[in-house]
């Protein structure tokens, strides 16, 4: 039978390889760290920005706060329109919006089209129908000027 000798682990060269190896760890560790602390919160992520900005027009105005919805239009809409005026153009339709569900956006350079699924209930539309209740896909077209997203409404 063949006796091996044993080296103990302890030599000069497997300290150094310990240390290096423990110093690789410590590298590793950092370069890991760093990227976790570069990633962009889910928040600030441009593809949830535009889809938040979105809902939040939707939500303010299904919730009556004209003036906070009209803060979303572009600054060429609000140039020519006041919020007064669009609070009288929503009041005074026929169509009541009821709801609102982002659905999905594609986006080119600066640019947006976002699905919402609006619910809405348009009262008496025809003679013996007190009101009608449906959905529908629109799609909503929004701009990034100076930094910021900001609705296009449809001429």
């Amino acid at each position: 039978m063949k006796t091996y000798k044993t080296y103990p682990l302890k030599t000069a060269s497997c300290r150094r390889l310990g240390r290096s190896g423990l110093f690789l760890v410590f590298v590793m560790t950092g370069l890991f760290l760093a990227a976790c602390a570069s990633v962009t919160p889910e928040s600030e992520n441009p593809d949830n920005l535009i889809a938040e900005r979105a809902q939040a027009r939707w939500d303010a105005l299904l919730s009556g706060d004209y003036r906070k919805a009209y803060s979303f239009y572009s600054p060429g809409y609000r140039s020519t329109t006041s919020a007064e005026d669009l609070a009288f153009e929503i009041r005074t339709r026929r169509v009541l919006w009821t709801s609102a569900q982002y659905k999905e956006h594609s986006c080119q350079e600066n640019s947006c089209t976002v699905s919402f699924e609006v619910g809405f209930t348009v009262n008496r539309p025809v003679p013996g129908l007190d009101k009608w209740d449906s959905s529908e896909i629109m799609e909503e077209k929004w701009v990034k000027t100076g930094g910021e997203w900001w609705y296009v409404p449809h001429k």
